[in-house]
């Protein structure tokens, strides 16, 4: 197994974007999934799991619900060829979504992205082979339809639904990212709806930022130049 950057982040280095997340409020959070390195698959599990599998997509995602504390989410490889599984710090690009009141599918977690070149890696997921994570269950009020977002070489990929409880208020930016001078700067290069995709994991929402940033740069540079 060889370890490198995917391509489609390597911009991610510029971007800052550093969210100060210590406090802890019913207000939408991170995804800290973990990649559980010591996973042993047995026959009974890898059939299970395909049958589980419905979706035509090369990457197929299988959530179960473990505990009143955790759930499981299974990555499956579909495909007869080997895939690239990217992480960081071994977890993997993934958020949690819910149904709203209106039945809309909308996040309740986000993305933070590290600014360590260390942090990005790259595993090899063999033909039916099959990567488990774990990620939390929350506790709320709102009964709802729970599913998990996945981002991997810039496609995005759905797991299967189930039922769960959240908080309406998991469904709110938290104020530490609309007021942080990082959503400023997205702001002032591209949009809010900029800093959304980036971190509610929408394929190439770093590239976007990378071009707005880079023409924003060459702005500054010519006005230098002419004074």
């Amino acid at each position: 197994m060889k370890n490198s950057i995917p391509t489609y982040i390597l911009g991610v280095f510029t971007l800052l974007l550093i969210f100060d997340l210590n406090a802890q409020t019913s207000e939408m959070v991170i995804n800290e999934n973990q990649i559980d390195r010591d996973f042993v698959l047995s026959l009974k599990l890898k059939e299970k799991i395909k049958e589980q599998s419905k979706f035509e997509n090369e990457i197929n995602l299988i959530l179960e619900k473990n505990n009143d504390s955790l759930y499981s989410i299974y990555v499956f490889n579909k495909t007869t060829d080997s895939l690239k599984i990217s992480s960081q710090d071994w977890h993997l690009f993934l958020i949690q979504e819910a149904k709203n009141q209106n039945g809309e599918w909308k996040p309740i977690e986000y993305w933070r992205y590290s600014w360590c070149g260390n942090s990005y890696l790259t595993d090899k997921l063999d033909p039916n082979g099959i990567l488990k994570t774990e990620s939390k269950v929350y506790k709320g009020s709102f009964e709802t339809q729970i599913r998990f977002k996945l981002l991997n070489d810039n496609k995005i990929y759905y797991s299967n639904s189930i039922a769960g409880f959240v908080d309406l208020t998991q469904f709110q930016i938290p104020n530490d990212i609309t007021e942080y001078q990082t959503y400023k700067r997205i702001e002032t290069r591209g949009s809010s709806e900029l800093l959304k995709k980036i971190i509610f994991l929408e394929p190439n929402g770093i590239s976007e930022f990378i071009e707005k940033e880079e023409a924003y740069l060459e702005i500054m540079a010519e006005l230098r130049n002419n004074k």
